[in-house]
């Protein structure tokens, strides 16, 4: 029994220490397990001592599965048609990008439109863990090129590119011997080595199979290994030569013993040149070159441009230059040293360069010739009157002289010009005098002011003074007007002005003589002087207002001649007198709401009418008039009638409010236009109908109160009884107490 459970046991410790490693592998941990167990009963035969413990690696440091393969960059042409990416493993997932991104499922196909170069990338998924991403590169229109890419003292590397080709073919050579031969698919790059210091290897590379579009699949490249001490030639600088001497000559050896070949290996005498100094590769593989620059200076004739080739005579002689103006200066003597103006005719001069220098000719001649001086010729300008315009003086003489005129033209003032001829030519100065005859003034009479319309005889053309012209503008009677005489051309006058004034015709005024008068009355005065400033004087037809005649009369006032004034014609209208006999009125009924007065008028004509002391007017009605008695007065418009006023006429009427406030301004209510209407009484009651007071109209009235109380403010009815035309009447209606 003890031996079967022993088993057990073991059996259970080991199913757990399975399950602990599936576990293992499976999760991020260290699991460690300490274990002694003792089997029932102390057999030892059944005793395990275990130690275990179990590692697990975690993610973190667990290994990826490999990156895929059967991967390799793909070469195209432009447009070419491309096929999908490959490459080999489980799960494949494509990539753009070197991290990030999104994957795809789907290899890719290239696109071939554009030139440049593409990355892809791929990986695999192998137990749920995705690699690391592999690179495909895909290049479209890639050129192929070969470049030394680095030396040393005893090796030289060569770098190309890969374009999708086969394999490369090469050949090199060092320092020009026989070519060493061979081929390889890879690297894209080659390395000689065991070489000497300044030993140059020329490497020529074919890349075998690569695309069409591989413009230049052959290329040549060379590279020189370092030198640790470089030597240059030290040949002494040629001194510059003139064209067509004798050329130095290029030695073969340097001063410090560098031997080797010059490139051209001859000086031109005849062109400016850079010589290349190659040293012997062999000798001297660590000598570098040296150019030198031999400068052939062209022969030249020398130039004199501040040397005239003709001179005026007595002219100031012209300086003989020991320095030509070429760019680089001739210098030299001449003979004769100095120029002669005195004598006319052309003369040699010789210039003979200092010697050294490169010159075309061993002499130069210049040849001066002296003019002689030539006098302006002009015509003549004929006079001109001041003011009158000048053209300009030609700058051309008819002898063919340029040259310019000075002072100024002046054509108000006789003045003399003088010609000054344009400095190169062979001309004295010469002057013009231009006379300039001063204007005369025409004179005319003067012509005295007229009146509007009256009429104008023609202006004169011929002055006083005997200048003959013409007038403008036209002659114009009815506005004062400034007429302009413009003299006739050639007679040197100026142009003058004259004024007409015109003045306009005043019409009298005359503010002292009525429009109407009244019958028989005292004839006004028709003054001979009107009220105008000045006043206008004349005459009247008739002389004198006659007034016992009604009706209307023309009365005519002629101004006296010379005065520029208008006839006038005053109507002065007689009216009849004393038509106002007498008048009536009427009265509206007393305590009408309109209280109308209407007044008849005795006597034939118009009146006017009013009121108290109020406007007259044409009407003879007054409406709303206020109770109490009133004037009325009439009287005749042309006021030839006397007027009549009458003052008894009385309007009956109660006041509509009153304010019993003891300030002493209507602080009673009475029917005070009843006063002298014997027999009349009034009643008062408040709203309720209750008798409050009954007065009388020549009484002081009600002061407002009831049994000596202030009423309250409101509206109080009364009733009145008075008589009118012998018949007694009765009158109701209200009015208010304000306090």
């Amino acid at each position: 029994m003890k031996k079967d459970i022993g088993s057990l046991a073991y059996l259970f410790l080991m199913a757990f220490l399975y399950h602990i490693s599936i576990f293992a592998h499976t999760k991020s941990s260290v699991l460690s397990i300490g274990s002694n167990i003792h089997l029932i009963n102390g057999d030892t035969n059944y005793l395990a001592c275990f130690s275990v413990e179990i590692e697990t690696i975690s993610n973190n440091n667990f290994a990826p599965p490999a990156v895929p393969t059967g991967r390799y960059d793909r070469y195209y042409c432009l447009n070419d048609v491309a096929v999908p990416l490959t490459a080999t493993g489980s799960n494949l997932r494509w990539y753009t990008a070197a991290t990030g991104g999104v994957p795809n499922a789907v290899a890719p196909t290239p696109s071939t439109a554009n030139k440049g170069t593409t990355f892809y990338y791929v990986t695999q998924t192998v137990g749920g863990e995705e690699s690391n991403r592999g690179l495909i590169t895909v290049n479209v229109d890639k050129q192929f090129n070969l470049f030394c890419a680095g030396v040393t003292t005893s090796s030289v590397s060569f770098d190309f590119a890969n374009v999708g080709q086969s394999r490369f073919d090469y050949s090199y050579a060092i320092d020009g011997g026989l070519p060493v031969l061979g081929s390889q698919t890879s690297p894209s790059s080659f390395t000689v080595s065991g070489l000497s210091e300044g030993q140059t290897v020329e490497l020529t590379v074919t890349a075998v199979g690569a695309p069409t579009c591989v413009l230049n699949p052959t290329l040549v490249a060379s590279c020189k290994t370092k030198c640790t001490v470089v030597t240059v030639p030290n040949f002494i600088a040629i001194a510059p030569i003139c064209s067509g001497s004798i050329a130095p000559i290029l030695g073969p050896i340097s001063p410090n013993s560098i031997s080797g070949t010059w490139s051209p290996a001859i000086v031109s005498s005849t062109a400016t040149g850079n010589y290349l100094f190659t040293p012997n590769s062999v000798l001297f593989p660590c000598a570098t070159t040296q150019t030198l620059t031999v400068t052939v200076i062209p022969l030249l004739a020398p130039v004199f441009a501040t040397v005239p080739s003709s001179v005026c005579q007595n002219a100031a002689a012209p300086i003989l230059p020991t320095s030509s103006t070429n760019t680089t200066p001739i210098t030299g003597t001449w003979t004769p040293a100095t120029v002669n103006t005195t004598v006319l005719g052309p003369a040699n001069y010789v210039f003979t360069p200092n010697a050294g220098q490169c010159v075309s000719s061993p002499t130069t001649t210049v040849s001066i010739t002296v003019n002689q001086n030539i006098v302006p010729n002009f015509t003549a300008v004929p006079a001109i009157c001041s003011g009158a315009p000048l053209s300009g003086l030609p700058t051309t003489s008819t002898n063919g002289i340029t040259g310019i005129w000075s002072p100024s033209l002046n054509n108000t003032a006789t003045t003399t010009y003088t010609f000054r001829p344009t400095a190169g030519q062979c001309a004295t100065t010469t002057t013009m005098t231009i006379t300039v005859t001063p204007n005369g003034t025409p004179t005319f009479t003067a012509i005295p002011s007229i009146c509007t319309g009256t009429a104008l005889s023609p202006l004169p053309t011929t002055s006083n003074n005997g200048y003959k012209g013409v007038w403008s503008p036209a002659l114009d009677n009815t506005n004062t007007t400034t007429y302009t005489f413009t003299p006739n051309a050639g007679q040197c006058a100026a142009k003058v002005t004259l004024t007409i004034t015109v003045n306009q015709l005043r019409i009298p005024n005359f503010s002292s003589v009525p429009t109407s008068v009244c019958e028989n009355s005292i004839a006004p005065t028709l003054s001979l002087r009107s009220s105008n400033t000045p006043a206008v004087t004349g005459t009247w037809t008739p002389a004198t207002v006659n007034t016992a005649v009604v009706g209307t009369a023309d009365y005519i006032f002629t101004p006296d001649s010379g005065q520029c004034a208008e006839s006038l014609t005053i109507s002065i209208s007689v009216n009849p007198s004393n038509t106002l006999v007498d008048f009536s009125w009427t009265v509206t009924e007393a305590f009408s709401e309109n209280q109308v007065i209407t007044v008849a008028a005795t006597g034939a004509g118009d009146f006017l009418y009013r009121l108290d002391d109020g406007p007259f007017q044409q009407s003879p009605v007054f409406e709303y008039v206020s109770p109490g008695y009133h004037l009325i007065t009439v009287q005749d418009v042309t006021g030839c009638s006397v007027s009549i006023t009458r003052s008894d006429i009385l309007v009956i009427g109660y006041p509509k409010f009153f304010t019993p406030n003891n300030d002493g301004y209507n602080d009673y209510w009475n029917v005070f236009t009843l006063v002298d209407k014997l027999g009349s009484k009034i009643q008062i009651f408040d709203r309720y109908g209750k008798l409050l007071k009954e007065i009388s109209p020549n009484s002081s009235g009600w002061n407002g109160t009831y049994n000596g109380r202030p009423l309250p403010a409101t509206d109080y009815w009364f009733v009145v009884d008075y008589p009118e035309d012998g018949v007694i009447k009765k009158f109701r209606s209200h009015f208010s107490l304000k306090r």
